[in-house]
């Protein structure tokens, strides 16, 4: 009898147990569910409570694991997540999705830490790609860490595959920039163009378009495509100073006037309006006063702008005031020591004034930062035969 009370005591148990048991299931299930109701409203915060409830349950359930992770790594808390990726890989589980977002949050693309980490960035990336992960967003974000290290050929090989797959604008635009960077010219103004196509109210692209034909000395297509940009965005100042630009190199001066002094107008801080202008007056014009005036706001707008030191210095030397010449050359020297231009005109007033030994250290110091300044080279080539 005893015998018969104790087993069916032990029986009961058994079925409290059991019982407990299976509503502790349904209440983990109930669990995760509401942390992915969480995770997919942005709840990131509550989703990881949630989903610690159900790891406290079942610390090897892999759903809860995933979403865990993904809610770290949208909150950035990257340690975290690692932790849990490692966890997925003792249970035989690999992410390509985790890898990637992981990557997404080294390059750094919201500022939330103090500079990208390209290194971290590329490998967590290469790793998604390895594991399935192929889409157009993504190897853009592998282009950009490729391009954050420096190399760019594969750089632009994951820009290609984006654009290849239907990537967007920003693909082109930033293929492009790595053509124009590399001096692959006619590539970055094909990609451009094709930028435009899909985009034709985008302004950055016609300056972009404008600056590489600067580069390359085709003024007339400069200044059409400039034009462009300008009708589109009349207050856009950088593209109206980049058009005046080109009207200057074309040779158009009184066209590159009109636009410099718009570009005051609209801003009266573009120090380079003010020098290009002091240019047409003093180089076109011969009107001396004005070109002082304008090479004098120039530096007033940018203490450091060495070459309208050196302009006002020409002026003075051309006028025989060779010690206010050498003032403003010395002047350029001091705000950059590196700026070739500086040294060699101070070595000619130094010359004019019979200094030769200054001169001739001077035009040394413009040979060191520059050994093909031919003109430097001559006058050196001349004093030292004395």
């Amino acid at each position: 009898m005893k015998f018969k009370l104790v087993t069916v005591f032990g029986l009961a148990l058994f079925l409290l147990l059991a019982q407990f048991a299976i509503v502790s299931a349904e209440d983990g299930n109930q669990l995760f569910l509401q942390g992915l109701k969480e995770y997919y409203l942005g709840a990131y915060s509550k989703a990881i409570i949630s989903f610690d409830k159900v790891l406290d349950w079942n610390n090897d359930h892999v759903d809860a694991l995933y979403y865990q992770t993904l809610s770290y790594i949208e909150l950035n808390n990257v340690t975290k997540a690692r932790e849990n990726i490692s966890q997925l890989e003792a249970l035989g589980y690999q992410f390509g999705l985790i890898h990637w977002k992981l990557g997404t949050i080294y390059l750094n693309k919201e500022g939330q830490f103090d500079s990208p980490f390209y290194n971290e960035a590329k490998k967590e990336l290469e790793k998604a790609h390895e594991l399935g992960i192929n889409s157009p967003q993504f190897h853009s974000d592998l282009a950009m860490a490729y391009q954050g290290l420096g190399d760019l050929k594969k750089a632009a090989r994951e820009y290609g595959k984006a654009l290849s797959k239907g990537g967007e604008i920003g693909d082109y635009i930033n293929l492009a920039a790595l053509y124009k960077e590399t001096g692959q010219l006619d590539k970055a103004i094909n990609t451009y163009k094709q930028a435009l196509n899909l985009n034709p109210d985008n302004t950055s692209i016609y300056l972009n378009l404008g600056n590489i034909y600067l580069q390359k000395g085709n003024y007339d297509s400069a200044i059409e495509v400039l034009k462009e940009g300008v009708a589109l965005d009349p207050s856009f100042v950088a593209i109206r100073s980049k058009l005046a630009t080109a009207y200057y190199e074309k040779g158009n001066f009184e066209k590159a006037k009109e636009q410099f002094n718009k570009v005051i107008k609209q801003n009266n801080n573009i120090y380079e309006a003010y020098y290009y202008l002091g240019e047409i007056y003093y180089n076109v014009e011969n009107n001396v006063q004005k070109a002082i005036y304008y090479y004098n706001e120039a530096t007033k707008k940018n203490p450091d702008y060495v070459k309208a030191y050196i302009a006002l210095g020409n002026i003075y030397i051309n006028q025989d005031n060779t010690y206010k010449a050498i003032a403003q050359y010395t002047t350029a020297i001091e705000k950059n020591q590196n700026y070739p231009d500086g040294h060699y005109h101070l070595a000619v007033a130094y010359h004019k004034l019979g200094m030769k030994e200054a001169a001739v250290a001077e035009l040394r110091k413009t040979l060191h930062l520059n050994p093909d300044y031919q003109a430097a080279r001559d006058l050196l080539s001349e004093l030292t035969k004395e």
